[in-house]
């Protein structure tokens, strides 16, 4: 199974975004809790006030209504029932104002005596015309006359089942809520003070942010301490509502006496304000983070990643070939310095055995060329031998003086070292001894014509490369029905980076069957003298080098090597 491989530097950055997104979630989460947290404490604290509010609110609508019977009763010295019923059925005039300003007096005296009061009123469903008894405050007088109106069309309209205990009439700019009491055919008509609900349940407020409401249990606000326009049901409790722009903790309490639901909407902003330490100090770490995790970066960068990278680095150039490459040892961590030393050691270890081994070959290639050579020098020596041979049996003392000196000639070049390049002028001088020598053997029945440019003769070559084919045309292209003919033409290409050696003889040509063979064939067939050669230039030239055997009229062979003149070689 082949490992997925991920880079270090990436291994980094994934590593700091990690960090910042896992501090991240932590804050986060920190402020949720904190969040929930502050929202339990508040919602326990302001459920508490509300409850006690709530019960304070029941408790003085059970004193006004203990108040109400007593108050009524303890205005004159008739009993309760006595007097509404002659408020009812009493037709003198005189006696019937009395006992209206009776009861006005006594309704007027529960006004006075209960903050939780707005209004009293009575109704009385006489025969000849129903009247209405008020007592309140003089800034209500609008709102008696609005409950007025909807009492009056309930009763009028047969609708007594639809009045409640405690009931809310909603009038067209206000809802009120009121305290219905019915004695033998009267109503009274408690008008519950809205302020003063308000007022006990704002008590409970968490700040003056808050709002306090009354609602009925559907949802339908009856009253509130700030306008806000949104549903607040029972249901709701404990969580956050929207109201406007703003999100409100909603706690409350439905009243077991009234049957409404009392509560208050407490800003969330409001509660989660005690969390400004909290935030100040995540936004310390957080500022604080954000100088040490660049710094951190800073710090791994350079002394850790930046190193790595310079060795990576190094490694892909020796991969390259570039083995003079080097790390700086300019790291501060230990480790990393071992690891930089120990890996240039390791890369001059390697460079020195190259060295060594490329010696090594060189000094194989060397023993090979000078094997190559005295593969050849055997060849030449057997025949110069018999010419000489030949000479002495006829005499001709002459000519073997003129075989000798070209045979001194000739062995001066031969015996130089065969691994260095020579320049071309010495080649053909070379060749001019030998064919000089082949000439005195075949009585001036061969010929060779030399055609090499000035400006090219001190151009370097292989010795013996060009005389290796020319003594291959003697041998082969020589017979007694013609003269043989050689031609050496030398010259370079337009570029001047190639030189060409053309060598061409007027014989048979090569055999169809040793074209066809490669050269390790040709080794294998006994073509020695061209399979030397062939040697020789690949290990010198590599792929440089090329040699092309083809007939054309005769033999010819063209030999392509790079072109080095004797002022860009290096002689060392």
């Amino acid at each position: 199974m082949v490992k997925k491989e991920v880079s270090l530097q990436r291994c980094l950055r994934r590593y700091w975004i990690g960090m910042f997104l896992f501090l991240t979630i932590v804050y986060l989460l920190l402020q949720s809790y904190m969040v929930k947290m502050l929202t339990e404490q508040a919602e326990g604290n302001v459920q508490k006030s509300i409850y006690i509010a709530s019960n304070g609110i029941e408790e003085s609508l059970e004193i006004v209504d203990s108040f109400i019977y007593e108050a009524l009763y303890s205005g004159t010295t008739q009993s309760t029932s006595q007097l509404y019923h002659s408020l009812q059925n009493e037709t003198d005039p005189v006696e019937l104002a009395a006992i209206r300003n009776t009861v006005v007096t006594s309704l007027q005296s529960i006004v006075v005596f209960s903050d939780m009061i707005d209004f009293i009123m009575i109704y009385t469903d006489r025969e000849d015309e129903p009247a209405w008894l008020e007592a309140g405050k003089a800034d209500n007088y609008l709102k008696r006359r609005e409950v007025k109106q909807i009492i009056s069309e309930i009763i009028e309209n047969s609708e007594i089942g639809s009045l409640g205990r405690y009931m809310i009439c909603n009038g067209e700019q206000y809802n009120y809520m009121i305290r219905l009491i019915k004695i033998e055919d009267s109503y009274f008509v408690i008008g519950v003070s809205e302020e003063k609900i308000l007022s006990t349940l704002q008590y409970a407020a968490y700040d003056n942010n808050s709002i306090s409401f009354a609602a009925e249990e559907d949802g339908t606000v009856i009253f509130k301490s700030k306008p806000f326009e949104c549903a607040v049901t029972p249901d709701q409790e404990g969580s956050y509502i929207t109201a406007g722009n703003k999100q409100y903790l909603q706690t409350g309490y439905v009243s077991d006496k009234t049957g409404y639901y009392f509560g208050m909407l407490t800003e969330k902003d409001s509660i989660i304000g005690q969390m400004w330490i909290f935030r100040i100090l995540f936004m310390i770490m957080f500022l604080v983070l954000m100088f040490i995790v660049p710094g951190s970066f800073y710090v791994v960068y350079r002394y850790v990643e930046k190193p790595i990278e310079n060795i990576s680095g190094t490694m892909n150039q020796i991969a390259e070939g570039e083995l003079d490459a080097a790390v700086e040892e300019d790291s501060k961590i230990i480790e990393l310095a071992q690891l930089v030393r120990a890996f240039n050691h390791m890369i001059g270890r390697i460079k020195k055995l190259k060295i060594e081994k490329y010696e090594v070959k060189l000094e194989a290639q060397k023993a090979t060329m000078q094997y190559l050579q005295l593969q050849i020098k055997p060849h030449f020596y057997a025949n110069v031998l018999n010419i000489i041979y030949s000479l002495a049996e006829r005499k001709d003392y002459e000519t073997i003086q003129r075989i000798s000196k070209a045979i001194v000639n000739y062995s001066r070049y031969m015996f130089c070292d065969a691994s260095e390049l020579v320049e071309l002028q010495r080649e053909i001088e070379h060749v001019r001894y030998y064919m000089e020598i082949q000439e005195i053997r075949y009585v001036m029945q061969i010929s060779c014509r030399i055609e090499v440019a000035e400006e090219i003769k001190s151009a370097l070559i292989p010795p013996f490369i060009i005389q290796s084919f020319v003594e291959n045309s003697v041998k082969y292209a020589f017979t007694t029905k013609k003269n043989c003919e050689i031609t050496i033409h030398v010259e370079t290409d337009e570029a001047k980076e190639q030189l060409i050696i053309r060598i061409c003889d007027n014989g048979e040509g090569y055999s169809d069957e040793l074209l066809s063979l490669d050269w390790d064939q040709k080794n294998e067939e006994g073509h020695i003298g061209l399979t030397n050669v062939y040697r020789r230039l690949k290990l010198i030239y590599d792929e440089k080098a090329e040699i092309q055997l083809q007939n054309h009229n005769g033999a010819v062979t063209v030999l392509r090597i790079p072109y080095i003149a004797v002022d860009d070689a290096d002689l060392e």
